[in-house]
């Protein structure tokens, strides 16, 4: 499985004209646990939504989706560790943000 690391991001970006309805990826992310996600490309009936996000937590049941605008949408929510608390600021504004930061 893929990984999602920033060249894997970066590329899928860019790459994202190509995709079509119906269209999926997976890849891993490592937040507390490792999750396993897949995002696929919807169809034109959930517009405003262009994707949505399946995600497992890996050795547990635990499970989460989510519909976005945006395919960088989708990778910003899951590097802020899919964080819905209001309370609780996100640590990158944009992918960019992520993309640009040095490690």
């Amino acid at each position: 499985m893929q990984e999602m690391t920033k060249e894997y991001v970066l590329r899928t970006i860019q790459e994202e004209n190509l995709w079509k309805e119906g269209e999926v990826d997976t890849f891993s992310f490592m937040m507390s646990q490792m999750w396993e996600f897949t995002l696929r490309k919807e169809e034109k009936m959930y517009e405003p939504f262009k994707y949505s996000l399946y995600g497992k937590k890996i050795g547990t049941y635990e499970t989460w989706s989510r519909r976005y605008t945006s395919m960088e949408a989708a990778f910003l929510h899951v590097v802020n560790h899919l964080n819905e608390n209001v309370n609780i600021k996100d640590k990158y504004r944009s992918i960019e943000e992520w993309l640009l930061e040095s490690k």
